[in-house]
């Protein structure tokens, strides 16, 4: 073999095309199914519900959500619900909130263990929960 990483996919696998083409399904599997959130189905939801029915029963300006500053709860709460609520994916919710993917699930993680350490978030959290699902 003259030169191995000709023969090699993205720099991770040595072998013939039968094996590189066995080793890149498996890839493309994981990365579909990576970020497909448990609400995939269906969902009554969409964006401008939640940020509206936020707008509403928080009494806040739509800008306060997406204003980009650290701690700020109105945008992890609009995150959480988005994720939770929606069939977004998260580079879509990253496009939305200005954000890499992977800091979208971080930021929706950190505010539901935000909601159990704090019970004023929990209880924000549960009030907009509740006036989504009258809806």
């Amino acid at each position: 073999m003259k030169d191995p990483l000709q023969q090699s996919y993205r720099n991770i696998a040595l072998g013939n095309e039968v094996f590189i083409e066995r080793i890149k399904e498996k890839i493309d599997d994981l990365g579909r199914r990576r970020e497909i959130p448990s609400t995939r189905s269906i969902s009554k939801y969409d964006v401008d519900t939640i940020i509206t029915k936020m707008t509403q029963v928080l009494n806040i300006e739509r800008r306060m959500i997406f204003y980009k500053r650290r701690g700020n709860l109105h945008r992890s709460l609009a995150i959480f619900l988005i994720k939770n609520f929606t069939s977004l994916s998260l580079a879509e919710m990253g496009q939305l909130f200005k954000m890499d993917y992977s800091a979208v699930s971080q930021a929706a993680k950190r505010f539901e263990q935000k909601s159990k350490d704090n019970h004023k978030i929990g209880e924000i959290k549960q009030k907009m929960m509740a006036a989504l699902e009258e809806n």
